[in-house]
């Protein structure tokens, strides 16, 4: 009897050698050289308020570089800071000031000097492709002679220009990819007064004169229209064969079009070339360019590619795009701030600069970091000036864009991470992460692939994944494990959720610090979702509780920091029969480690010959060994040393 008490009270230590957890190894170094080069994104009006107005500002930024250095951040990407017509800042009015809903100049100086002893870096968000409707656009369209009217892309006659291939921004496109053109002119375009209108279909002309005559009021059961002004659809008289008219009372700040249906647009809107009528002159239609039809003198229009409050900057042919006055302007602007000790720029919409022409953008965005980095060298910065880009495409566009900045984000990256933890599969997931860097290496050696998971103008990480912790906590390690510079966006470390469907505020939100306190909703117009942030959520909360999603981040964050082969190592696949495991080393300043990450919600166990099993660098989740097999829990994750 007391054998068998002997060997049964034994038995949890047979077990104990057959399966055990990886012994954690001492770490080659306490971390804080930051070998990682993390980035993080926040934006600058939801992510701290310093002074308790509701719009987060740059002292708020300041006053929490604690936070930032202890996630391990090397560089932080600001939101745009200088003055703005938007909440968001991407249109900006003047490239050369602050924000004074953010702070002061003395107060981004004394950010950048508190975060340089941290060895932090400060990047500013640069809109390059346009500007707000300042003292720059509006000086610009005052007239023909203004020191600013080649700033911007202004045509008297815009569809005869873009015809003619004389619109430098679309590289000889006869369309732009994405925009339109909008008038600049204002209320000097429209009319109040008497009109009779004489529409001769046949010959396809408008003839419009002023009158005294009897006003008729409009045919009902017309077969030609009218549109204009407040009166809208206006139904015309046919007189003869072809020959419709009438004669109405016009009050339009605007002008009219003429419509051959009066249900549908498209193809039947007849409009003119973008020049205004001459009373009792024959006025030509069409219904290509189909511009509307004014009363007063030269009209200006003007193209942006995404809103009409964001007219897009014009920098000439692109081969000396670095010889227009517009080029040189904001790189002035862009001097000031790099004298001031930014040492990185993050360059927005770069692919429609030059309308989604690789290209013609790639050697713009060349001429533009070889001047900025020539400031940045001129100052004394350490070694070349980090600049990114945001090229919103797959890989395979995106890769031109090489030949002209160092750094792009990789947004397939996050694509395919989602997709994969979505289907649970992990096993290609090496291959197709090396097959992206393969593709940036003809065309530039030494690029730097920014790899990310979400960022403010995408539905949330945390929302692509089912608000699911265990998923935001893998999407995390998986970030902090792939070769390339990690870039983390504000409240992802917190495992926050959020979609664009009411509104963009809802994906920008203000961090929660503590569990009881407020968060800055002003800047966002309010719209925050309360049922996310509550004080579970908040800094302080997660802080204190080890199997939080921010911990999970710190976590990971630290080893990226602490070992080199990590940080900058060369990635190799490890080949996996199992579906749900992803498997693959990072080879580095003398180590090489072995990274597992399980991108399903079931335990999944690997068999690993000739790997060390024992020597734990970093993991999340429940992670066993028992001989030569690795056992990963449900969206678990682990390092280990080799």
């Amino acid at each position: 009897m007391k054998r068998l008490l002997l060997i049964l009270a034994m038995l949890p230590l047979f077990a104990a050698s057959c399966e055990k957890q990886p012994q954690p190894v001492p770490d080659d170094n306490d971390g804080t050289e930051k070998l990682a080069d993390i980035t993080y994104q926040l934006n600058v009006y939801s992510f701290a308020d310093s002074d308790g107005d509701g719009w987060g500002d740059i002292k708020g930024i300041t006053q929490h570089l604690d936070y930032l250095d202890a996630l391990g951040a090397s560089a932080l990407w600001l939101s745009p800071i200088q003055t703005s017509s938007s909440y968001h800042g991407y249109n900006v009015l003047d490239y050369y000031s602050i924000n004074p809903k953010l702070g002061t100049e003395a107060d981004f100086k004394e950010l950048i000097d508190k975060a340089a002893e941290k060895n932090i870096d400060i990047y500013m968000d640069y809109v390059l492709n346009h500007s707000g409707r300042g003292e720059w656009f509006n000086n610009a369209i005052s007239s023909e002679s203004s020191p600013y009217r080649s700033y911007y892309v202004l045509s008297n006659n815009w569809s005869a220009d873009v015809y003619a291939g004389r619109v430098d921004n679309f590289v000889g496109s006869s369309n732009p990819y994405m925009g339109d053109w909008h008038s600049a002119s204002g209320g000097d375009l429209g009319y109040k007064g008497r009109l009779h209108f004489r529409l001769d279909w046949n010959a396809k002309t408008v003839t419009v004169t002023e009158t005294t005559d009897p006003a008729q009021a409009a045919n009902p059961a017309a077969g030609m229209w009218l549109w204009i002004g407040s009166a809208g659809l206006v139904g015309l008289y046919e007189t003869s064969s072809g020959i419709y008219e009438i004669t109405i009372d016009v009050d339009t700040d605007w002008g009219f079009l003429v419509r051959s249906s009066s249900t549908e647009w498209g193809s039947y809107k007849w409009g003119g070339d973008g020049s205004s009528i001459t009373f009792g002159k024959p006025f030509a239609i069409n219904n290509s360019a189909s511009a509307d039809i004014t009363f007063g003198g030269q009209q200006v229009w003007y193209f942006a590619a995404f809103d009409s409050s964001m007219p897009d900057l014009n920098y000439g042919p692109y081969a000396n795009a670095s010889e227009s006055a517009a080029f040189k302007d904001l790189a002035a602007s862009a001097d000031k701030w790099i004298n001031m000790g930014v040492n990185g720029l993050r360059l927005d919409a770069v692919i429609w600069i030059y309308q989604n022409h690789a290209n013609a953008n790639a050697n713009f965005l060349k001429q533009w970091y070889d001047r900025c980095n020539a400031t940045y060298k001129a100052r004394g910065g350490k070694g070349d000036m980090y600049m990114v880009g945001e090229a919103w495409e797959e890989t395979g566009k995106i890769k031109e864009y090489y030949k002209g900045l160092p750094s792009l984000f990789n947004f397939s990256y996050w694509w395919t991470l989602k997709d994969r933890i979505g289907r649970g599969k992990g096993n290609d997931f090496a291959a197709t992460v090396l097959w992206f860097r393969d593709q940036y290496k003809p065309y530039r050696n030494d690029f730097i692939d920014a790899i990310k998971l979400s960022n403010h103008d995408e539905d949330r990480a945390g929302s692509d994944l089912n608000r699911d912790k265990n998923k935001m906590k893998l999407a995390g390690a998986v970030l902090l494990t792939s070769p390339g510079k990690p870039f983390i966006y504000q409240g992802e470390e917190l495992g926050y959720w959020g979609t664009k469907s009411g509104g963009d505020e809802y994906i920008r939100t203000p961090i929660k610090w503590t569990i009881d306190g407020t968060v800055p909703a002003i800047g966002l117009n309010g719209k925050v979702d309360y049922n996310m942030v509550t004080g579970s959520i908040s800094v302080e909360y997660q802080n204190a509780h080890e199997e939080s999603v921010l911990n999970a981040y710190k976590k990971f964050a630290r080893a990226r920091n602490t070992h080199p082969a990590l940080s900058s190592g060369s990635m190799a696949e490890v080949s996996c029969s199992v579906n749900p495991v992803a498997l693959w080393t990072m080879t580095g300043g003398g180590e090489t480690l072995l990274v597992a990450h399980n991108f399903s919600g079931s335990a999944a166990t690997v068999s690993l010959a000739g790997y060390k099993l024992n020597s734990q660098v970093v993991a999340n989740g429940d992670i066993s060994v028992s001989g030569e097999s690795l056992t990963l829990g449900a969206y678990s994750s682990v390092v280990l040393k080799q």
